[in-house]
C-alpha cells in the first residue's frame, strides 16, 4: 500500500513533474501571460524605468518571474529574493542581465520612490497575517511612483497552489488537516499562505493610495486581482 501512495503521490501529485501539475501548468503559464500583457499595455515601462521586482522564485518555470523571463529591458530590474542564497546557485549559472537581490520586502534598503516601477507579483498571500501583509504594501508604495501587485482570489473555487478545491474555504484546523492529509503540509500556516478577497486586499493599501483594480476571469469566474497604483 505504501508503494502503491508513494507512486500515485510521485506521478500524479508531486510538484512538478506530477500529472496534476502538468495539466494546470498550461492555465497558469496563461494566466502569467494575460498578466505580462497588462503589465506592458497598463504600466507602460520605459527603457531607463529602473523596476524592482520582489518574491523572484529560484527557477524559471511555469512562467515563473515573468518579468526576468519577457521583459525587454532585464537589466533595469532589480530582483529581490527571500530565500537563502543557496537556493539560487542556478541563477549564476546562466547570463541573467538583471541584479538579483536577497532582503526582506517589508523592509526595503532603498529610499522613497527610488523605482519607477515595484512589481509584486503572487507575494502577498505568502507575506503572513493582514498586518504583515499591509507592512509589505506600505514598503512597495512607498519605494515605488507605480506599483503593479498580483493575488489569487479567495473566492476562486481551486487554489492553484495546492490544487485542492474548495479545501481553503474550511474552518482552518479542518482545512490544515486536509492539507496534510493530501501531502500539501507545508502550506498548513497562514504565514505561507492567507489568501485575499477583495475587500482585504484593498485595505492593506495606505488611505492615500489611488489603486485601480483589474479582476483575472478564467471560466468567467475572477481568478485573481491586479492592482495598480500610486500614491497622491
Amino acid at each position: 500500500m505504501k508503494e502503491i501512495t508513494g507512486l500515485f503521490k510521485e506521478k500524479i501529485w508531486d510538484w512538478p513533474g506530477g500529472l496534476a501539475w502538468k495539466i494546470s501548468e498550461k492555465f497558469i503559464l496563461a494566466s502569467i501571460r494575460k498578466k505580462y500583457k497588462i503589465f506592458i499595455s497598463l504600466i507602460k515601462p520605459q527603457p531607463n524605468d529602473k523596476i524592482l521586482d520582489i518574491g523572484v522564485a529560484p527557477y524559471m518555470c511555469l512562467g515563473a518571474n515573468f518579468l526576468e523571463q519577457w521583459y525587454q529591458w532585464p537589466e533595469k530590474i532589480v530582483a529581490l529574493a527571500y530565500a537563502s542564497p543557496k537556493e539560487y546557485k542556478g541563477f549564476y549559472e546562466h547570463s541573467y542581465k538583471f541584479k538579483l537581490i536577497f532582503g526582506d520586502g517589508k523592509a526595503l534598503p532603498f529610499p522613497d520612490n527610488y523605482f519607477d516601477v515595484v512589481c509584486c507579483n503572487a507575494v502577498v498571500e505568502h507575506a503572513g497575517n493582514f498586518e504583515e501583509q499591509k507592512k509589505l504594501i506600505y514598503e512597495i508604495m512607498r519605494a515605488g511612483k507605480r506599483v503593479f501587485i498580483t493575488t489569487p482570489n479567495y473566492w476562486f473555487p481551486l487554489d492553484t497552489h495546492t490544487l485542492i478545491p474548495f479545501a481553503h474555504y474550511l474552518p482552518l484546523k479542518i482545512r490544515f488537516r486536509v492539507y496534510k492529509i493530501l501531502h500539501r503540509g507545508y502550506f498548513a500556516d497562514l504565514n505561507i499562505l492567507n489568501l485575499l478577497k477583495l475587500k482585504e486586499f484593498l485595505c492593506l493599501f495606505p488611505k492615500r493610495a489611488k489603486v485601480k483594480i483589474i479582476k483575472q476571469r478564467f471560466l468567467g469566474m475572477v481568478s485573481g486581482f491586479i492592482a495598480i497604483g500610486e500614491l497622491r
